[in-house]
């Protein structure tokens, strides 16, 4: 699939507000695109690479990203940031100055979604020393490939400001219209059991709600938690719920812990991993969770 095609479709989502049209917009994007990278389209659709419990961020500082900009269009960075703090939107402007470029490219390619996926993988991997340069020279290269419109979406997508304003639901509910009958419910059940919406797209792609009847919970892939809603008052709480058990709550961490043989991971409320952050838990894990495989959450 070309870059272009899903450029097209996130600026026809951007261009409403109608919920309803946002998915329709979905199904019709998720049904042309092939079962080989709609987990990746997915992903791109939310902002990121991967699922957040694999914790490979995409995001890039605003100033680098202008730097590569500068680089792919010619134009000193001075009147690129100038641009940018007059508009505020990075995409935009992009969009806008790859329109009159100064530079023009002899052996210019044709982007298709691998290669800008490629690309923004080899950027959130990229680290250590001369990683800033190698980053910047990366995403150059792609912007000077990249039609103005592709630019556009490229830049969001490295800042993590996609501006589409799709939630989780709304990709759940735009995979069941076009490949599980308008199945909702189920596939959001599949979803809360493994907290990965590209990995689900390309079973639900390859094989309906036969690809996915045999999802379970699994070590290593957090469940989404259930999150308390919030209410103004004790009033309010006992009118909803009807009767009602209190207690004092301590100021913590909300942790679901996997174990799998002598491997430990820790996952926040998000579904970030925070397994570095907790060698204790960890520990503590390892030597009072007398199984081979568990998920404890509290």
């Amino acid at each position: 699939m070309r870059f272009l095609e899903l450029a097209n479709s996130y600026e026809m989502i951007e261009a409403t507000s109608s919920r309803i049209s946002m998915t329709y917009h979905l199904v019709d994007l998720f049904r042309k695109t092939s079962e080989d990278i709609i987990d990746k389209v997915v992903y791109m659709t939310e902002g990121r690479l991967y699922p957040n419990f694999v914790g490979i961020e995409l995001g890039m500082a605003e100033k680098m990203a202008l730097r590569a900009l500068s680089s792919a269009t010619g134009m000193s960075q001075d009147k690129i940031e100038n641009e940018y703090k007059k508009r505020g939107d990075i995409g935009q402007i992009s969009e806008n100055l790859l329109k009159t470029r100064t530079q023009t490219t002899l052996f210019k390619r044709d982007l298709d979604v691998k290669d800008v996926y490629e690309g923004l993988d080899k950027i959130a991997r990229t680290s250590g020393s001369g990683s800033a340069d190698t980053k910047i020279k990366i995403l150059s290269g792609l912007l000077t490939d990249a039609s103005p419109k592709e630019a556009k979406y490229i830049m969001r997508m490295i800042t993590g400001k996609m501006r589409l304003g799709i939630a989780d639901m709304t990709i759940i509910d735009a995979l069941s219209q076009a490949f599980a009958n308008g199945r909702k419910d189920d596939v959001e059940r599949i979803y809360n059991m493994t907290s990965d919406l590209g990995d689900i797209a390309k079973a639900l792609s390859k094989g309906g709600m036969e690809g996915v009847k045999e999802y379970h919970v699994r070590v290593g892939r957090p469940i989404r938690m259930m999150l308390a809603q919030r209410l103004n008052s004790v009033k309010e709480i006992v009118e909803k719920t009807g009767l009602a058990i209190c207690e004092y709550k301590y100021d913590g961490e909300r942790v679901q812990i996997h174990k799998n043989g002598g491997k430990v991971e820790l996952f926040s409320r998000n579904l970030e991993n925070i397994t570095l952050q907790y060698p204790d838990v960890v520990k503590m894990a390892l030597n009072n969770i007398k199984v081979g495989e568990a998920i404890v959450e509290g």
